[in-house]
């Protein structure tokens, strides 16, 4: 699982969860990659966790 940004609010089909644009969702990268077939790449923005 990786945490990704909304970029813009959508609706996921499969779980017909809403997304809301500034949230920061965990998605597998597979599933992520999907959304970004489906709809577009501007949706969805990866977000690297800080190591400490």
């Amino acid at each position: 699982m990786a945490k990704f940004e909304v970029k813009k609010t959508f609706r996921d089909i499969h779980t017909k969860e809403l997304y809301e644009k500034g949230s920061i969702i965990d998605m597998a990268v597979k599933r992520a990659d999907e959304v970004e077939n489906n709809l577009d790449p501007s949706f969805l923005k990866r977000v690297d966790e800080k190591k400490k």
